[in-house]
């Protein structure tokens, strides 16, 4: 039997992408739709299930419908990916938890990789890599001091691997430097002195690629010096273009976006590239789609706020920075949608092999939960008077939604605890990813750094945890009813 799996009948929600990847994950068939018919839209799935399937899913809040009828043309057979996120010397801000955000709230596990286990030969084991902005641009042996990582990027994107990056990633994954990959054979307009351009929020174009399933022609999302590129290789293409600047910020990047050189330098060049060579599979995303609306509030919170605050007061202010969506950004489409076409597979998917257990992590003795509510109470809204109510009940609201973040982390935590083995390769995740939060929260509590980067980095943490207790929780519900 088929599933439909339709984003229209589930308004839109990641759920349906949650679901579906954690399906995906345990054995189940899953293809992606590629274009319009009388019951379904360009990026539905179907999924092979038993009759019990419906039942779970609609359990779970996803709505689901028996397909009628045999496998439509346009379905292509998905792969279910093992994801490689690269973490590497610790920086503020940490780009690379971005990512973590987003993979865990569409539905995928993924590793930590460092340099020193690329040199191992530790990509081997993967089908993805993504490459956050804060990336070395300028090499991996060179930054980190080891040898041979360069080489075995190289060797797994010419081999079986693919790739996407954004910002220093992308950078990485394109031509014009030494050490760079060469992945996408096209040079930036700005291959070294890279913070010529600036920080803000940009409006993107969406081109005729599948990268736009299900989104609007144009999406928002934050830029930080991202590459340019205006000649492109005929081994490339570009699946969206830069529009508009909405916003400059100087959020973590005291260096705005003007917005005569969005003009000159920027206006109608690729700012998404689509890379299908030998040398590798890859999208390069200029600007930071897996930011989203968290990075975008925040930027907001320091300049679009201040100006506006004058005209429609502190009431409308916090109302809008309240319904800010940092777990379910339009953007995140991109990711969704950028890592489907690089697992398209054109024969069903096998069941996945069973994963190695690694060995069991210690629990910290400080857990998130207490560590971020503590830091949020110590807060200081010193700076600007007319601000600080609206700081509080940005602050207020980071500490309910805290409080209740511990208690789903227990609650998944003791279920996990109870299975044999005693937990899957989620709860092993977790463990790196609650360290690299708790270090997080403990940076930006420390220094004298701007009240809205010290809330974007609580805030960030918060939705670490959010984002994979939603999939801890789709993982329980799913593999329960194996």
């Amino acid at each position: 039997m088929l599933l439909h799996l339709a984003w229209r009948l589930n308004s839109d929600s990641f759920d349906v992408a949650l679901a579906a990847n954690r399906l995906a994950a345990h054995g189940a068939s899953l293809w992606w739709l590629g274009a319009s018919g009388p019951a379904h839209e360009p990026g539905d799935y179907l999924c092979e299930a038993d009759d019990a399937a419906e039942g779970r899913l609609a359990a779970f809040g996803v709505a689901a419908e028996r397909w009628r009828g045999a496998l439509p043309d346009d379905a292509v057979a998905l792969a279910h990916p093992r994801v490689a996120l690269f973490v590497g010397t610790p920086s503020l801000p940490p780009f690379a938890w971005y990512y973590a955000i987003a993979l865990a709230r569409l539905g995928f596990d993924f590793e930590l990789i460092d340099a020193a286990a690329i040199a191992a030969g530790g990509l081997q084991r993967f089908d993805l890599l993504v490459l956050p902005g804060d990336f070395p641009m300028w090499g991996l042996d060179r930054a980190d001091g080891v040898a041979g990582a360069d080489a075995a990027v190289r060797e797994f994107l010419a081999g079986h691997g693919a790739a996407i990056g954004s910002g220093g990633g992308a950078f990485y994954l394109s031509a014009g430097r030494p050490g760079w990959t060469n992945a996408a054979l096209v040079r930036p307009v700005y291959t070294h002195e890279t913070l010529h351009t600036g920080v803000g929020i940009v409006s993107v174009v969406l081109g005729p690629d599948s990268l736009g399933f299900g989104c609007p022609p144009t999406l928002d999302m934050p830029y930080y010096h991202g590459p340019i590129f205006s000649e492109l290789d005929r081994a490339v293409s570009a699946a969206g273009q830069f529009d508009r600047l909405v916003m400059p910020g100087h959020l973590f990047v005291a260096n705005p976006l003007d917005d005569g050189l969005f003009r000159r330098e920027m206006y109608g060049h690729c700012a998404i590239l689509r890379a299908e060579t030998r040398r590798g599979r890859a999208i390069l995303f200029s600007a930071h789609p897996e930011m989203g609306d968290l990075v975008r509030k925040y930027i907001a919170f320091d300049t679009y706020v201040p100006r506006y605050l004058p005209i429609a007061g502190a009431a409308a202010m916090t109302e809008m920075l309240r319904h800010y969506r940092p777990l379910d950004p339009p953007a995140w489409r991109l990711i969704l949608n950028a890592i489907h076409s690089l697992m398209l597979r054109y024969e069903p998917p096998r069941a996945m092999p069973a994963a190695q257990v690694p060995a069991q992590p210690p629990v910290p003795k400080t857990r998130l939960a207490p560590a971020l509510d503590r830091a949020l109470r110590q807060t200081r809204l010193d700076g600007d008077a007319a601000l600080e109510p609206l700081a509080a009940a940005v602050r207020d609201e980071l500490r309910a939604r805290t409080g209740g973040v511990g208690e789903r982390v227990a609650a998944v935590e003791g279920a996990f605890a109870a299975l044999d083995p005693p937990a899957p390769g989620i709860r092993y995740l977790w463990a790196g990813c609650e360290q690299a939060a708790l270090a997080a929260v403990a940076a930006a509590s420390m220094g004298e750094r701007p009240l809205a980067e010290r809330l974007a980095e609580f805030e960030a943490a918060l939705c670490l945890a959010e984002a994979w207790c939603r999939l801890a929780e789709a993982e329980r519900h799913f593999r329960r009813h194996q």
